[in-house]
């Protein structure tokens, strides 16, 4: 912004009543995953880049470590917007060193607690993760279900004993009450949709999650432009510790005549 129009700001925003600068805060559950193993990582921090700056002085970063598996740890953010970055500092200005920056990611309106996974950038983008945040509540992915995203550029087809599942590049979709046979488990079969035929590119059993959840991932490999498929094993939902609607306003301060 330019000079003149930054003082201009600032001089009107001493003229709005103190309660239209206030905003609204609130908390969030997530936990980070790495795509692979060898991505975890401890020293992690989460930064809100909405807070207003009197307020952002005082802020401290939260560490929410990226681990290769998934429990019931959560890291709890309190937040004045849906953006979230994280850096390898807990320090205010990491968010201004692109060499300290990991990743952005956007939560969706009304979302509490998301599992944040962290994929490969693509060539030229910033940071070194580029984040899928998926929505791990209960109304939405819940016990018993498998959460598939196909991330590939191919369309997929999952059979599950003798049911079909389609899905087209980028589609999300929630397998609930799959198909099982004896020993409470699912025969599959996974093929991608390459050279105008269906060719398979897996196979094997798919036990029922249970009270649990799976998150199952279809990717591109970029060394061989084939399809794969990655499974992340859950625990139960839980109870959010989050709040469903806002905490106290992240105050501004006051001015003193």
């Amino acid at each position: 912004m330019l000079p003149a129009l930054a003082v201009l700001a600032a001089f009107a925003a001493l003229l709005l009543p103190l309660a239209a600068q206030d905003k609204l805060a609130f908390r969030a559950d997530i936990r980070l995953l790495a795509f692979q193993p060898d991505q975890a990582l401890d020293e992690v921090f989460a930064h809100d880049p909405a807070l207003p700056e009197t307020a952002a002085a005082a802020a401290v970063a939260v560490k929410v470590p990226v681990k290769s598996y998934l429990n019931h740890e959560c890291s709890t953010v309190t937040l004045t917007g849906r953006r979230i970055v994280f850096t390898t500092r807990p320090d205010r200005g990491s968010l201004a060193r692109p060499e300290d920056l990991l990743g952005v990611t956007v939560l969706a309106e009304g979302v509490h607690s998301a599992i944040l996974l962290c994929l490969p950038v693509a060539a030229g983008d910033k940071g070194r993760f580029r984040l899928l945040a998926i929505d791990d509540s209960k109304r939405v992915f819940p016990a018993g279900s498998f959460r598939v995203f196909n991330l590939s550029t191919q369309p997929v087809r999952i059979v599950l004993e003798e049911k079909t599942f389609d899905f087209k590049p980028g589609d999300i979709q929630l397998i609930t009450d799959p198909p099982v046979r004896d020993g409470n488990q699912s025969g599959m079969q996974a093929f991608a949709f390459q050279d105008n035929v269906w060719q398979r590119i897996g196979s094997g059993i798919w036990p029922h999650p249970g009270k649990n959840r799976v998150v199952q991932v279809l990717f591109t490999d970029p060394a061989t432009g084939q399809v794969q498929l990655r499974a992340y094993d859950d625990v139960p939902p839980r109870e959010p510790t989050a709040p469903a609607k806002g905490l106290e306003p992240v105050k501004a301060p006051k001015v003193r005549g």
